[in-house]
This record gives C-alpha cells, sequence and structure tokens, in this order.
C-alpha cells in the first residue's frame, strides 16, 4: 500500500531518537560477527561490551525509565539472537521480515513483548506496517513508547474532553479512543491531533480495514470536528457500495444511459440510488433477453409488452448482478408482491419519459400508457398503515410516560432523556420517522393563553403545546398542536443535550440544530425501530409483534391518527388531514379505519333493523274497545297483503303465508281501508329467524323446499292445513308464492 502524501503542513514534533548517533551500517563486521555465532550457543550471556553498536540503539529504546525493565531485557536478548540466526543487523531488516519475526516466533506467543519490539522496529529501522501484526499489538502501548507517555496521555484528554462536550460517554469512550488515537498518530508519524486530516484518516482505515480501529476512525473524526480542527464531520461509509457497479454483465451503452440520468435528475438522494439500481437490474435482463437492446430508442411496443409479462412473473433474485449475493435474503426465489411489481414498472415509465422530454432521444413508444400497471396487479393496491392492537398502543403510550433509567440495557448507549422525548414524540405527535429525526431545536412552545376555537369551547392554558413540524413528504413546515408532554419531555432533553455545531437538512438545504442531536450528529430515524419501540415493548410487557406483524414507527403513527378519529366527539377528517400535514384528504382517508368494536356495533344495529317488519295498529278498535271480542287491531304489512293474526312473529307459515282467513289482500277493500287510514299507527316490530328461516332468506331453495314440505299438513291459524286451502283457492305453489318472505 502506497504511503499517502498529506498536503496540510504538519505540526512539528521531534521524535526522542536520534537516528544520526548511530553506526547503520547495513553489514556485520568481523569481529561482530565472530562474537554473535557465539550468541548461538546456550545460556550465553549477551553484554554491552561484545558487540555496543547493536546493542547501544535498543538500550536506548526499551531501558528508558518509564518501561518495564524485565520486558526490555527480554526483548533485547531476543532481538540480538535473532541477528546472531541472521548473520545481519536489524539495520538492514525490511518490513516483511519484521512482520516475519514477529508473528512466526513461539517464544512472544505468552509474552508482553510485542509492542517492545514494534517500537525498536518503528523507531530504527521506520517499520509502520503494525495493521501486518497478527498477534496482539496494542497500539497504545506502542505509541507511548515511541511519542511519550504524557504526550500521548495529553492528546487522549483534549479527545475525552472533546466527546463529552457533544455526548459521548467517557466510560464507554476511555478505553476506545487510545488505541484507535495511536493507529491514526503512529501512521502519521506525529502524536499532535491537529496533524490528523481526511487523508491520514482514510489511509489508516483503508489500513486496519477489517479490524476493530478502522469501525472507530468515525468516531475519532467526530472528536477531531468538536474541536474545530476539522471544518466539518467525516463520514466514512461502513461497506462499500454494492449497487450500480454491474459492468461486467451489462451492456456499456446502457450503463452510461443510466448514469446520465443519475446525473440529471432533479429527484432526492435516496429516491434517484434507488432508481438507478433498478434500472441496471433491467440492464441485466436486456443483456441476457434483449442484447439488441442497448438505449431507450430501442424500447419498441413489443419490449414493453415483454417487460410488463416478465416483471410480472419475476421472482426475487432473478435479476441478480455479480456483485450482489441473494444467498443471504431469506425470500430469494419468492415471487415478488404487487407493489414491488408497480415500482419496476413506475422506474420504467419516469425512466423513458425523462429521457424524452429532456430531448435525448426520440421514443418507439409511449412509456405512460404501454408501460402502464396492468389491472390484474393495480387492484391489489391500497395504502395499508396497519394499526397497532388498541390494547398494546396504550400500553406502549403509558410506558413512554412511565420508563426509567433502569429499563435501559448496559449496551445502550444513548441517554435516557433522548430516548424518552423520542418516544413521547412518537406515541403523542403522530409524526413520520424522518420528521422526528429532523426536529430542530425549539421546535416545542406552551400554550400560554386560553383558545376558543368555533363552537365557543375553550381549551385552558397549558393542556397542549404547539409542535413546529419540518417539511415532510407531503407537506411545507407547518405547526400543529400535540399533548402537553411532549414539550415537557423535551425540555428535560434540552437540559442534557449539548450544545454542538449546526448540521445539514438534507431535504431543505438549511444548517440547523437538530433537537436529537448525539456525539455531534443527528440520530438516524432507525433509533424508533431497533431501539426506542423495543424498549417501550419491554416496559409495557408485550410482544415486539402483534395481530398484524411488528410494530414499526409508521404503525405508531396510523394508531395516533385513528385514535383521534375514532374517539367520540373525534377529529373531523378535514381536521386530521392538517393535523397530519397532508396535502389531500385521501391520503388521510388510510389513516382513518373504524375499530373491529365499532364496527361491530355497526353490524349488530343493522343486523337487529333487518329482522324488522312493519306492523299497522288501527287506534279506532282500540277506543271502541272492540278488542275485548277478538276484532283484530294488529296488522302485519307482508308486502301485498295484511296479516291480522296478532301472533304472526311465531307463525310457522310467516316465511310462505298460505292465505288463511286472517290474510286480508292490499286490493281489497279492508286494504285499503288499513291503508288509508289516519288513526292507524305504523311502527315496527323485530322477527326472530330460525335455523331453517335464515336458511330460506338466504336462498338456499333446497332448504325453502324442505320447509314448505314440512309446513304442507301443519294447521294455520284457521285452523286448515296448506293442502286444504289449496284446494279450495288453487294450487298451492301459487297460493305460497302470493305471500310474503
Amino acid at each position: 500500500m502506497a504511503e499517502p502524501q498529506f498536503s496540510r503542513a504538519q505540526p512539528e514534533y521531534k521524535s526522542c531518537i536520534d537516528l544520526d548517533e548511530y553506526d547503520r551500517r547495513p553489514a556485520l563486521s568481523a569481529d561482530e560477527l565472530t562474537v554473535v555465532r557465539r550468541w548461538r550457543e546456550d545460556n550465553v550471556f549477551i553484554t554491552k561490551r561484545q558487540a555496543p553498536r547493536l546493542h547501544k540503539p535498543l538500550a536506548d529504546i526499551l531501558y528508558r525509565g518509564d518501561l518495564d525493565r524485565a520486558n526490555g531485557q527480554r526483548a533485547l536478548k531476543y532481538l540480538l539472537l535473532q541477528v546472531a540466526q541472521r548473520e545481519s543487523p536489524y539495520w538492514g531488516w525490511d518490513e516483511d521480515l519484521w512482520v516475519e519475526i514477529i508473528n512466526s516466533s513461539p517464544v512472544l506467543k505468552h509474552t508482553g513483548m510485542v509492542p517492545q519490539l514494534i517500537a525498536v522496529a518503528y523507531l530504527l529501522c521506520g517499520f509502520r506496517s503494525l495493521y501486518k501484526i497478527g498477534r496482539n499489538v496494542a497500539t497504545a502501548v506502542v505509541a507511548r513508547m515511541v511519542f511519550g507517555a504524557e504526550s500521548v496521555d495529553a492528546e487522549c484528554e483534549r479527545l475525552y474532553s472533546a466527546f463529552t462536550r457533544v455526548g459521548f460517554v467517557c466510560q464507554t469512550v476511555r478505553p476506545i479512543v487510545p488505541s484507535v488515537f495511536a493507529a491514526v498518530a503512529l501512521q502519521g508519524e506525529n502524536p499532535k491531533l491537529e496533524s490528523f486530516d481526511k487523508e491520514l484518516l482514510e489511509y489508516t482505515r483503508d489500513c486496519y480495514a477489517g479490524q476493530h480501529i478502522a469501525k472507530r476512525i468515525g468516531m475519532l473524526a467526530n472528536g477531531l470536528a468538536a474541536m474545530g480542527l476539522t471544518p466539518k464531520i467525516i463520514h466514512f461509509r461502513a461497506y462499500q457500495p454494492r449497487h450500480g457497479t454491474e459492468s461486467d454483465n451489462i451492456d456499456p451503452e446502457w450503463m452510461t444511459w443510466c448514469r446520465r440520468w443519475l446525473e440529471t435528475t432533479t429527484l432526492r438522494e435516496g429516491s434517484r440510488r434507488a432508481i438507478y439500481n433498478t434500472l441496471t437490474r433491467v440492464g441485466i435482463w436486456l443483456s441476457r433477453e434483449h442484447p439488441e437492446v442497448t438505449s431507450p430508442e430501442h424500447w419498441t411496443v413489443s419490449i414493453c409488452a415483454d417487460y410488463l409479462a416478465t416483471v410480472d412473473r419475476l421472482r426475487i433474485g432473478d435479476w441478480a448482478g455479480s456483485t450482489f449475493d441473494y444467498r443471504l435474503i431469506p425470500t430469494v426465489g419468492q415471487p415478488l408482491q404487487a407493489p414491488t411489481k408497480v415500482a419496476y414498472y413506475q422506474v420504467m415509465r419516469r425512466f423513458l419519459s425523462d429521457v424524452q422530454s429532456w430531448e435525448w432521444a426520440r421514443l418507439r413508444c409511449n412509456p405512460r400508457y404501454h408501460l402502464s400497471t396492468p389491472k390484474n396487479i393495480a387492484k391489489y393496491l391500497g395504502v395499508n398503515p396497519r394499526t397497532i392492537d388498541d390494547a398494546a398502543w396504550l400500553k406502549l403510550t403509558w410506558a413512554s410516560l412511565n420508563i426509567e433509567p433502569n429499563d435501559l440495557s448496559p449496551e445502550c448507549f444513548y441517554p435516557f432523556a433522548l430516548l424518552q422525548a423520542i418516544a413521547v414524540v412518537w406515541t403523542h405527535a403522530g409524526l413520520r420517522s424522518n420528521e422526528i429525526a429532523r426536529l430542530r431545536v425549539g421546535c416545542t412552545r406552551e400554550q400560554s393563553e386560553d383558545v376558543v376555537d368555533q363552537s365557543g369551547n375553550v381549551v385552558p392554558a397549558g393542556q397542549v403545546c404547539w409542535l413546529d413540524v419540518p417539511e415532510g413528504k407531503t407537506s411545507a413546515a407547518y405547526t400543529k398542536p400535540v399533548s402537553h408532554a411532549v414539550h415537557k419531555y423535551v425540555a428535560a432533553w434540552l437540559k442534557k443535550r449539548a450544545s454542538p455545531r449546526k448540521h445539514l437538512d438534507r431535504r431543505t438545504g438549511e444548517y440547523v440544530h437538530f433537537l436529537f442531536q448525539l456525539r455531534n450528529r443527528p440520530i438516524a430515524k432507525e433509533v424508533l425501530n431497533q431501539t426506542v419501540i423495543p424498549l417501550l415493548c419491554k416496559k409495557a410487557g408485550i410482544p415486539l409483534e402483534d395481530s398484524k406483524g411488528r410494530i414499526t414507527s409508521h404503525r405508531g403513527r396510523a394508531s395516533a391518527v385513528s385514535m383521534l378519529a375514532s374517539v367520540p366527539q373525534g377529529m373531523t377528517i378535514f381536521d386530521l388531514a392538517k393535523w397530519c400535514g397532508h396535502t389531500s384528504v385521501q391520503s388521510t382517508m388510510s389513516y382513518v379505519r373504524s375499530k373491529p368494536t365499532q364496527l361491530a356495533g355497526a353490524f349488530a344495529k343493522a343486523d337487529q333493523a333487518a329482522r324488522m317488519i312493519q306492523i299497522v295498529i288501527d287506534q279506532d278498535v282500540i277506543a271502541a274497545g272492540a278488542t275485548k271480542d277478538g276484532a283484530p287491531w294488529k296488522y302485519y304489512d307482508l308486502g301485498d297483503s295484511y296479516c291480522s293474526n296478532a301472533f304472526w312473529s311465531t307463525c310457522p307459515h310467516r316465511m310462505a303465508c298460505a292465505r288463511c282467513y286472517f290474510n286480508i289482500p292490499k286490493p281489497g277493500a279492508k286494504g285499503v281501508v288499513l291503508a288509508a287510514q289516519q288513526a292507524a299507527n305504523r311502527l315496527l316490530e323485530e322477527v326472530w329467524l330460525s335455523p331453517e328461516e335464515r336458511d330460506a332468506v338466504s336462498g338456499d331453495v333446497e332448504a325453502l323446499d324442505g320447509m314448505l314440505n314440512k309446513l304442507r299438513d301443519k294447521p294455520t291459524p284457521d285452523g286448515r292445513t296448506p293442502a286444504e286451502i289449496s284446494a279450495t283457492s288453487g294450487p298451492l305453489a301459487s297460493s305460497l308464492s302470493a305471500g310474503s318472505e
């Protein structure tokens, strides 16, 4: 690996060892050769008088007052024996030989000599490849031997202070910082923090790739930024991007079109990267199935039709590229879900439409028509926020207000006040995870005065607070009322929050003070799903999943909105749209779902009404007292006739009226009088259906025939059976069909 050329002026540092004082000839003299050959004998005693040119430089490094003298003596003897074995002084050893000597020797396996040997190699021979040593290097010990303990400890204390200011917990930082600092200082040959620049940090991180030191370089960069030694935080990727490098199995011309679109589009970074990655997968399909298609100009109607059909039958992993290993994906081989298919169609529609609108090419198809989503796929679409079960959501809301510091796991490095503020905002504000992560300092304000709405209702001062929500997915910045608990716990976090520098809000392009900021950087939105929600579930005593699946941050937003809409005298759909930050009420409709309990109540009422039948009460008969003589006074409206049987609701023939003497046809004189009578009261009476009658009502023909056969010989209220009535008034079938069902 080539040494980097650091452009920034390095602070002056003078080494404790002056190499010009030593005789650094790369070969042994005849007298030295005679001496070192005697050293190879067993139990030989080595003194500085025997070979002062070889002994003194080692003693100057290993016998300093602040070092372990016993380990120094063992390391000195070990190195001189290596000189005797190879019959060449250590001045002439290259880096590979030093690595071999340290890594391969069984003597060093259980001894503490490795740091001493590395310090000698570093100071005397210019050895810098500490990352090649397979044993426990202890870079902090090496740095103290090379630069001096006082210098190293002083610089580490400066880092500790900076880390504390930006929110790092010192108990977790102190064991880590010295080794990371030492690795960078040793690579840069300077212990001063002012010498640590981006090039040096990147070079050190590349050298220690795959080791814990490489993973901590970003933390060190935070401390440098907090001290003002770097103009901004240096962000390092934890891994190399695995998308967009499929040039080995994609036509180069297609990749050129994709990169040109990526550099031109104005979509946000995440969106354009996702589309670009999909375009590369489409390029894999083209190279396999349609190698003649290398540019948008080649997309014909038939290619569009083939694309629609292929995506509809596509399975996960079918368009795998050379830089992505699908073997680790548990769902590989399964069909794509409808939203994913729609995304593939949308990507190609946008890409080809942009190419056409930017006049890069003249297309041979209409993307919006020939690549429109097929109806058999579009019918499965729909926003489904999947609200959290009511009991679980109420427990989570309680837990957000009652978590305690001892509820945090020992491995959690987030401050308690930060996690509780995020939890309360999530359960009470109904925000997206991205909006929560992007809240600014001063976003909450207390309600200082009474609020009187249009209906005259008064909201006392202090009952709610105002929350300023930044620009989001569907709206510009706006202000919404939320529970006063939000202001309370946000204020508690602000008292403990450090005051680091401003950071860029990538959505708005502004440099702002983010509310939830730790270790000199804004929190990631994944904190909600990975830390806060598991913490609340543990406190509430509920699992991480409910009846609809895993509990996530966006499901909490849906639950908060649904709760406000479903309570008695809840918010209207238009008020909810403003509270959610939706520009369209249609977007809010997907969050307002009827609860199962509400649906059950509505069904019970409707089911009861479905069993109601209208009755007519003859008030004149009741007033005249004729009911004592058995005069009919209650008539059931059967549609084309009335039944004067007061017990019609329990009559076995009511589902197929047999036209007995109690039945009064509406076209008759009595029916006309009942219909026009002013003194008649019209009421509803509930009729309970037997299981046989329910089957008949549902349209079961066999059940209806069976019921009629059972009733054929059953007497009606006037004493005659349906068969006898049929013999005197016509066919039974016609009389039965004339009845009301």
